[in-house]
Order: C-alpha cells, then sequence, then structure tokens
C-alpha cells in the first residue's frame, strides 16, 4: 500500500509540472467575434524571444475597453514607471528578479502573482540568466499615456 500511495505520489507531481510547462492563455478569438480561443503561452515565447539587443519585447493577446492582455518579456530590468489608466496583475511565468513597488523590493520568482494599483511607481529587475517572462493583465485597458517613466529622487 506504501508504494501505491508513494507512485500516486509521484505520478501526482510529474502531472502537475507538466500542467505548469504546458500553459495556455484562454481568451476571446478576435479573429471570430464571440467565440474563445487558446494560445501555447510556451510557444508564443519561444516564437517571439527578444532580441540580442533588444531590453523588453511585449506581445499582445486580446484587449477590449475593459482589459488588456500582453505577454511581457524582460532581458536585463524595467525603467521605473507607473501607470495613470490601468491596475495591473502581473503572473510571473519565467525568471526570477526583484520587483519594487514605492519604495519597497522584493525578491519574485516564477509562479508569483503580483498586483499593482495604479499610481504606484514600479519596476521589475531581472537576475537571471535569460529574459523573464510574465502574463500582464492591465484593467482597464491602457490609453496611449498610460505609462509614465519617474525618476528616482535622490
Amino acid at each position: 500500500m506504501k508504494i501505491f500511495s508513494l507512485l500516486a505520489s509521484g505520478l501526482t507531481c510529474c502531472c502537475i509540472t507538466l500542467a505548469a510547462t504546458a500553459a495556455e492563455w484562454l481568451g476571446p478569438d478576435e479573429k471570430v467575434s464571440g467565440t474563445y480561443g487558446s494560445k501555447q503561452l510556451e510557444q508564443l515565447l519561444e516564437q517571439n524571444k527578444p532580441a540580442k539587443d533588444e531590453n523588453i519585447k511585449v506581445v499582445p493577446l486580446s484587449r477590449n475597453a475593459r482589459s488588456s492582455n500582453v505577454l511581457v518579456q524582460v532581458r536585463d530590468r524595467e525603467p521605473l514607471h507607473r501607470h495613470i489608466d490601468s491596475d495591473i496583475t502581473v503572473f510571473l511565468l519565467r525568471g526570477a528578479g526583484d520587483m519594487r513597488i514605492g519604495q519597497e523590493t522584493r525578491p519574485v520568482k516564477a509562479g508569483d502573482v503580483i498586483h499593482i494599483e495604479r499610481g504606484a511607481i514600479h519596476a521589475y529587475v531581472n537576475r537571471g540568466p535569460e529574459p523573464a517572462a510574465a502574463l500582464v493583465v492591465y484593467s482597464p485597458a491602457p490609453g496611449p499615456k498610460d505609462r509614465v517613466l519617474v525618476e528616482e529622487k535622490k
């Protein structure tokens, strides 16, 4: 009986690991109104790797008046900034680094979810050798002047 429990436990862990690496984004199909489609996140990330000289790469997934969903890859770091239109929720898919929100900096890793209220000054610094990747949800969808760079006060 113990062997069966250990085997079942191992299979469950294996399945959870496989599920995490085969993440899908399910959302509105922008080509066919009123329908939903899926996108393989790992496949999208592989197809849209940042160029060697590209620090940040954004891949749009879906957008309407109420929200916007994008994949963001950061090779090194984001500049300190804030969003004036949107709250954002960041689902870190790959990588590890430091997230600064206001005056506080915390370590973050793949699997973490970070919610940043509109107006909060923030920036992500990648601490890994490969670009970090995140699914970012803006609510409501940002306008053209949503992202405002902030200079560090000394």
